[in-house]
């Protein structure tokens, strides 16, 4: 089966040494999480991160429940590339970052939610498993298929349960420009190298990815 080769992105980055991890593997982009979570850092430490990133990585924010003033501050102080939206944000809110790549989140609980798609112009989707008590985050995957038409006819950001073990699956059914990863590269909360490694390990031998 042809399988689109997706851009990796690593989420969640928290210490200066988890830019060190990720320089050593072929991922585009990182994120940082602002949005209220366990993963949470502030500006100056997303700063100091960003200094000891590799510099063709992208770097997104993750963001839910803010004001736009709040989005803007926080995306340019900390030099982002992407604002990655993960509220009840709508078109016009959107709009006023198309200085930035702009990333909407869309909560798959079904093939309907897939159609707010069109209430917005010129973004990407980050589509995660639907939660009712979280924005994002969930750990969880929802069913692939439902997204493999969407992700034909748009820039498709996979999330959500995504790891080693199902990466190469999620690849063949969804084929996104993206793939996601958090909580599945950590141990004791934190990005753990090892798993970061065991990951392209699987796509080298899958032939996603070619070794250095």
């Amino acid at each position: 089966m042809h399988t689109k080769r997706p851009k990796i992105k690593i989420c969640g980055l928290r210490r200066p040494q988890d830019a060190e991890f990720v320089n050593e593997f072929p991922i585009s982009y990182v994120g940082f999480v602002f949005a209220k979570s366990k993963r949470r850092i502030d500006i100056a430490t997303a700063l100091e991160i960003k200094k000891k990133l590799r510099g063709d990585i992208k770097t997104a924010g993750v963001f839910a429940d803010m004001s736009i003033d709040e989005v803007r501050f926080i995306a340019d102080r900390a030099g982002l590339d992407i604002v990655q939206l993960h509220s009840n944000e709508d078109n016009d809110f959107c709009r006023h970052f198309r200085d930035k790549i702009v990333w909407k989140s869309i909560a798959v609980a079904d093939e309907k939610a897939l159609g707010n798609a069109t209430l917005y112009e010129g973004c990407g989707f980050v589509l995660d498993a639907y939660d009712k008590n979280l924005r994002g985050g969930t750990g969880r995957s929802f069913k692939w298929e439902l997204a493999a038409d969407f992700a034909k006819n748009h820039f498709t950001v996979l999330a959500g349960g995504i790891s080693s073990a199902n990466i190469i699956e999620a690849a063949e059914i969804v084929k996104p420009d993206v793939i996601d990863l958090s909580s599945s590269l950590e141990a004791e909360g934190f990005k753990d190298y090892n798993k970061i490694k065991e990951l392209f390990e699987v796509l080298y031998n899958n032939g996603l990815y070619e070794r250095n």
